[in-house]
């Protein structure tokens, strides 16, 4: 569906897509789709790290402290920033209170509205949002509110805002309130599968909340032209229902209304990625317009971080340490946005570059502390860094936080194995795979523990065996690892299964290695029996 998406503002309206739509208002750039391209360093780059072993050290130690502060707009201003950068102090600033500033909670709104004070609420929404016109620190602050506030797909929150409806039925408020719940809905019906995957019901569910949306959303914007929460979710909405036609419209009164908008200028940013039929040139252009408005808006700083594709250009460099570390200046020469932080940290785990991913992965938790998923892989990072007590720290405050979330315990039993202290972290990858039995990296890491460790072959075995029946090869490794140190029989059969099913696969090519390498071997039946051997 968002591959339909195309642009063009013009008298009447921009249609979204292509980048010659957008050209024909925002001025000459080069029409053509262009794919977002891999990062490219000069061939004369300096051979330069990204920072200093002792400038990494003196962040963490910050960074450590900082996330002691339990509340989550103090943590975020007193975060340090990234190693070797300067970042400019209002951006970062803004960016905290736009993401964490609580000026109204969830839990406030919802006492206001059952006890019938909705005139109340509407006060406070109406102050938010007349700080904004003087305060540069606040600009966007009603955006960032009703973003974590009322983009709330639940069916509570449905019942929530259609009671505040029934007592202000006329209020913009409360009527762009309810449009962005029912986006919420909408994309939550939707979900996040390709459109070949989603079955048609979700589909249809979805376009009837849309409906809904516009419906609010266009008489929110009546009632008040100036409130940009609306347009923002209409792009939202035109982007999900292809409907150029509507989205352009949206587009027009939003930067008319407010030309300084970073909400705004984020969506249509977005919006113009390759994948949505945009190209990097139609992003670059934005980006360009949006900062002849910085210094009205300093939240516009952090869009710089999209320049050459944002999230794809990041996630598609093809890096060794050098390249990584000048990718990593330029990303990070000013405040980025969560997606390009996301994009990043995880780009760098997996090209190993993890002093890097517990960087990006640390601004990303200072912004946004919800993210659990990266919480737990930069715990991988940490212990990868020698930061294991800080490891294990946060290893524990995730099963706290999480559970019943398997990736929590496999965070925490990592940490306790790279303490040594191996029955904890078995403890912790049995609890998880409880939770989630057929999970590869789990039952790999148990494994190494009853064989490498404990020695008990049969419980080792079993865990060989559910690999294997997973069709991952460290089932194999596992199974001819017990074959070797039990001794078992079967090790040259394994081998030969191993090096039949993985010799053409290039990046298994050091493991075909190991495997060829034990053959012959054996080890002394009396010296290999360990406590639970059979």
């Amino acid at each position: 569906m968002a591959s339909r998406v195309l642009w063009l503002l013009a008298a009447g309206g921009l249609l979204i897509g292509g980048a010659a739509g957008l050209a024909v208002y925002f001025g000459h750039v080069d029409p053509a789709p262009a794919p977002a391209t891999a990062f490219q360093p000069p061939k004369a780059r300096p051979m330069k790290v990204a920072f200093s072993p002792e400038e990494f050290r003196q962040f963490l130690d910050a960074a450590r402290k900082a996330e002691a502060i339990a509340d989550p707009l103090q943590r975020c201003l007193a975060y340090p920033d990234p190693p070797g950068t300067h970042w400019s102090a209002n951006t970062a600033a803004a960016y905290c209170h736009y993401l964490l500033a609580q000026e109204i909670t969830e839990d406030a709104v919802r006492q206001l509205i059952e006890h019938g004070q909705v005139s109340e609420l509407q006060s406070r929404l109406a102050s938010i949002e007349s700080a904004a016109l003087s305060d540069p620190q606040a600009r966007d602050r009603l955006d960032g509110t009703f973003n974590i506030v009322f983009a709330n797909g639940s069916s509570d929150m449905r019942s929530l805002m259609d009671a505040w409806k029934r007592q202000s039925p006329d209020n913009a408020f409360a009527l762009a309130a309810s449009g962005t719940a029912y986006v919420a809905m909408a994309q939550a019906q939707r979900g996040s599968e390709y459109a070949d995957k989603t079955p048609q019901d979700a589909f249809d569910a979805m376009h009837r909340l849309l409906e809904q949306a516009r419906s609010d959303l266009d008489r929110a914007a009546t009632l008040d032209p100036k409130l940009t929460v609306s347009y923002a979710q209409m792009l939202h909405v035109g982007r999900m229902d292809s409907d150029p036609a509507y989205a352009g419209a949206a587009a027009k009164r939003a930067l008319s209304a407010a030309p300084a908008s970073y909400a705004i200028y984020a969506r249509l940013i977005s919006m113009s990625q390759p994948k949505w039929g945009g190209s990097v040139a139609l992003m670059d252009h934005l980006i360009d317009l949006s900062q002849k408005h910085v210094a009205q808006n300093p939240l516009l700083g952090t869009l710089l971080s999209e320049r050459g594709g944002g999230q794809q250009r990041v996630e598609d460099c093809q890096c060794d340490e050098f390249a990584e570390a000048e990718l990593y200046r330029q990303v990070l020469a000013e405040v980025p946005t969560l997606g390009v932080l996301m994009s990043a940290g995880w780009a760098a785990q997996e090209r190993s570059h993890m002093n890097l991913s517990v960087v990006y992965r640390s601004e990303l938790l200072r912004f946004n502390p919800r993210e659990l998923d990266h919480r737990e892989a930069r715990v991988f990072g940490l212990i990868d860094t020698g930061q294991v007590d800080w490891a294990l720290e946060e290893g524990n405050a995730l099963v706290k936080l999480a559970p019943r979330d398997e990736n929590a315990y496999d965070a925490r039993g990592a940490a306790y194995q790279a303490t040594g202290d191996t029955v904890h972290a078995a403890a912790d990858f049995e609890e998880a795979l409880r939770i989630a039995p057929s999970d590869a990296w789990t039952l790999s890491s148990l494994g190494d523990i009853y064989v490498q460790v404990n020695h008990d072959w049969a419980k080792g075995w079993d865990i060989a065996n559910r690999l294997i029946q997973e069709g991952d090869y460290r089932g194999w490794m596992l199974r001819a690892d017990i074959q070797k140190a039990q001794p078992r029989d079967g090790l040259e059969q394994t081998i030969d299964d191993f090096v039949q099913r993985y010799s053409a696969d290039p990046s298994k090519q050091v493991f075909v290695e190991r495997m060829q390498a034990m053959r012959g071997t054996s080890v002394n039946p009396a010296a290999a029996k360990g406590r639970n051997g059979s």
